[in-house]
């Protein structure tokens, strides 16, 4: 009977995952298609011996198919290195490119495989079936191509061939562990479909790739950078560290990092860039992860992505998950994400920094998440967005700015469904005031200001600011007076920042980056004001622009007005009526030019 409930148990699990995948569409292809041969045995001889052995034309092993046999058949009795000679390998024509079968008899964490060009040689191997490189329960191997620039060099090249639903790079299947795959150039020409540079996918049976590295790769062509794919099983353990996904002129990569339904895996210090809107994926973000538990997700830069017709607009970070199979204990922090784009037409429509969907306790530290431009997005933007199913949600210590105009939408710091579904504390949210834009949106409830805001018990240390960033990316300005500076709250095994500089152990500082700058105090309220008071503009002095916050007790007319010194009015930034509350508007700086003539 015991027997019986694991097997029901199981079976629940892949329907479930089955349904799961048939609404994400670009995942779901490869669970059902990715069919390879299995291992073919053959008489066994003796293993290679510990050593380096050439491969190419006028190598020890003439071809990597030859070594690839051998491998898969003999194994190997100590470190075994495959060096390849050639400039040029083609796997054109095959389905699944070269295929290494294993597992590699012999092989554990004291034998390895090592695959690597030889000295002064830049080697490219090409492919136009489904991977170029394929390797099918295959441990302990690593692929280096020893340095992205110089005279030993790997490229990964395949081409769109559109007999199959996809041309990936180098492909890992189902039982394949501690695999390194590290310093390598993907180019996919398959990047307007479905082609991934380097895949780790779980096919078939109960086992899946875990405690793989991928790092201090550079792909430069590829509609999803590096996926890590399971189903019925979740990988673990898995490390994606380093990478640089697009580059900084072409516009190549439609999704960055892809995780489904993985578990415990470390997204770490990536560059995600240049990336555009793909018709063939049903969304277009930096890093996603769907359904997964425990995933970490911190220290990585992601800039200039532009969606002009997605169905969810531009994406930074995006935990998901379908209805009753959420994301659990994941965390995001120490990432930097700005200049994000969408001017997409469609009904769900969105710009968010991080975006957070169908997931339970997920924790939000240390971000720094700047959004600006204009669109007529019509689910607006957030700096953060908090979508449908999520509930303990932790936020602190993130600067969540967003100065985007989505009129006559909305664009806000934070986006959520209810105030119930998050813990939200420490936080710099700031927005461009208008008619249109809240600091944050929670449900049907719009909040003007801080002060309304933490009526609700949210963001009670919180604070506005617009802060001064310098490069590269959104490291903060040391120089200028800051709230930020000390801002923060300690969160236990959060004690290092973006640049992996210690964080001060009792008041780090707000954002990703902890830059030991010149504090500068905020006044916050906390309840409805007892009278009229109007605070002191901030930054003072100013250029461009400051802000003025203002508080009244009751509902009424209120008109703010600005005069110069000799007593003129130069404009008017407030003549309506307003409830009672706290209220926050944005002046300006008029510059005119001066001739001096002698």
């Amino acid at each position: 009977m015991k027997n019986l409930i694991v097997l029901l148990t199981v079976l629940f699990l892949f329907l479930l995952t089955t349904q799961i995948f048939s609404q994400e569409d670009d995942f779901f292809r490869k669970r059902f298609e990715y069919s390879i041969p299995e291992k073919i045995e053959a008489p066994v001889s003796s293993g290679l011996q510990a050593g380096t052995y050439s491969v190419g034309t006028v190598g020890y092993f003439p071809t990597l198919d030859s070594a690839f046999n051998r491998l898969s058949i003999d194994g190997i009795e100590g470190d075994v290195t495959l060096e390849l000679i050639d400039d040029l390998y083609s796997a054109s024509g095959s389905k699944y490119g070269f295929r290494l079968n294993g597992p590699i008899p012999g092989a554990d964490e004291n034998s390895r495989v090592t695959i690597r060009p030889a000295s002064n040689t830049n080697v490219t191997i090409e492919g136009d079936g489904m991977s170029v490189l394929c390797f099918l329960n295959t441990s302990f191997v690593t692929i280096d191509g020893v340095s992205l620039e110089g005279s030993s060099t790997l490229r990964i090249h395949s081409y769109h061939n559109s007999q199959y639903g996809w041309n990936d790079g180098i492909v890992f299947v189902n039982n394949s562990k501690q695999n390194v795959i590290q310093n390598i150039v993907f180019e996919c020409e398959d990047y307007d479909g479905l082609g991934c540079a380097m895949t780790l996918v779980y096919e078939s049976g109960p086992f899946t790739p875990d405690s793989n590295l991928i790092e201090n790769n550079f792909v430069k062509k590829a509609a999803m950078g590096i996926s890590i794919l399971s189903y019925s099983y979740r990988a673990t353990g898995n490390v994606i560290r380093g990478n640089k996904i697009g580059s900084e002129t072409d516009s190549f990569i439609s999704r960055g990092i892809n995780l489904v339904c993985c578990q415990n895996t470390i997204v770490e210090s990536n560059i995600v860039q240049n990336i555009r809107s793909n018709s063939s994926l049903v969304y277009s973000p930096g890093i996603v992860s769907l359904a997964g538990v425990g995933e970490r997700i911190f220290n990585n830069v992601i800039f200039n992505i532009v969606v002009n017709n997605g169905d969810y607009g531009a994406i930074g970070i995006f935990l998901n998950g379908i209805s009753g199979y959420s994301g659990c204990v994941n965390t995001v922090y120490n990432n930097m994400i700005f200049d994000l784009q969408s001017n997409s037409p469609q009904a769900n429509s969105k710009v968010s920094g991080i975006e957070l969907r169908n997931q339970n306790y997920a924790k939000v530290y240390f971000n720094s998440v700047y959004l600006s431009g204009s669109g007529t997005n019509q689910k607006g933007s957030a700096s953060l967005n908090i979508g449908i199913n999520c509930s303990n949600v932790q936020v602190k210590n993130n600067l969540l700015v967003n100065v985007r105009n989505e009129s006559p939408y909305c664009a806000s710091a934070i986006n959520c469904n209810s105030s119930s579904c998050l813990i939200s504390n420490y936080n710099d949210l700031y927005i461009e005031s208008n008619q249109c834009n809240f600091i944050v949106h929670a449900g049907s409830v719009n909040y003007t200001s801080l002060s309304e805001w933490q009526l609700t018990g949210q963001d009670l240390n919180s604070m506005v600011e617009l802060p001064y960033f310098v490069e590269p990316y959104l490291h903060i300005d040391k120089n200028v007076a800051t709230i930020l500076e000390s801002g923060g709250t300690p969160i236990g095994g959060f004690t290092y920042d973006f640049d992996d500089q210690l964080r001060n152990s009792l008041t780090p500082d707000i954002g990703a980056d902890e830059f030991d700058g010149i504090p500068s105090a905020v006044e916050t309220e906390i309840s409805i004001p007892d009278g009229f008071r109007l605070e002191q503009n901030y930054p003072n002095p100013f250029n461009p622009t400051t802000k003025i916050e203002f508080r009244i007790a009751d509902f009424g007319f209120v008109s703010l007005k600005i005069y110069d010194v000799l007593g003129n009015e130069v404009a008017t930034l407030v003549n309506e009526e307003k409830p009672a509350g706290s209220y926050e508007v944005q002046g300006f700086v008029e510059a005119k030019k001066m001739i001096l003539q002698k």
